[in-house]
């Protein structure tokens, strides 16, 4: 456990405008890359919402590989904190998109943006408040294990989407990659 207090609420602080900053750079990156695959595993490729609660994950998991090496060695829960901060993230995300579209039948931006900087502040409170907590290690393992999973099922519904409702991009009628691929065979 982190006997520095401060310490935490500073890595809790930074962390949480990192990880929104890395959201919005994340958010782009794939057209950046010129529909690279490989980038394609770890960040939205559609407008679909599942795609974008790939950036509350690798958003998550990029400012936790330099957060660790300066506190979590210190933390023996600081996977399980970083795993269920990613599903408070993918909660706050899908409670307040289906809520509002279910009375509005529409998307707006602003409303779209606030759910993932809410749900970015939730994690971060969580982590602030487990860092503080003894935990067993078993919890720790387990979230190291959900975070992988996490990483696996979403880059593997980006090339092999489910025909369902949140994996469907509605701008476009496609869903996950296809859009791309799509495109391009009918050139």
């Amino acid at each position: 456990m982190v006997s520095n207090t401060n310490k935490i609420k500073r890595w809790s602080i930074g962390g949480f405008f990192s990880i929104v900053l890395l959201g919005v750079l994340y958010h782009y990156l794939y057209e950046w890359s010129h529909n690279c695959d490989l980038i394609a595993a770890v960040t939205p490729v559609n407008e679909s919402v599942w795609e974008h609660l790939k950036l509350g994950l690798w958003a998550v998991i990029s400012f936790s590989v330099v957060e660790y090496f300066a506190l979590g060695k210190e933390i023996n829960n600081y996977f399980f904190s970083k795993a269920v901060g990613v599903l408070l993230i993918s909660c706050t995300i899908l409670l307040i998109f289906y809520t509002y579209t279910t009375f509005l039948n529409r998307t707006i931006l602003w409303v779209d943006i606030s759910s993932y900087i809410i749900g970015v502040l939730l994690c971060q409170l969580f982590c602030y408040k487990v860092f503080q907590l003894k935990h067993s290690n078993t919890l720790n393992i387990g979230g190291l294990l959900l975070l992988i999973a996490f990483c696996v099922l979403f880059a593997v519904y980006t090339f092999y989407p489910p025909q369902l409702e949140i994996f469907k991009d509605h701008n476009t009628n496609t869903y996950g990659i296809e859009k791309k691929t799509t495109d391009y065979n009918k050139k």
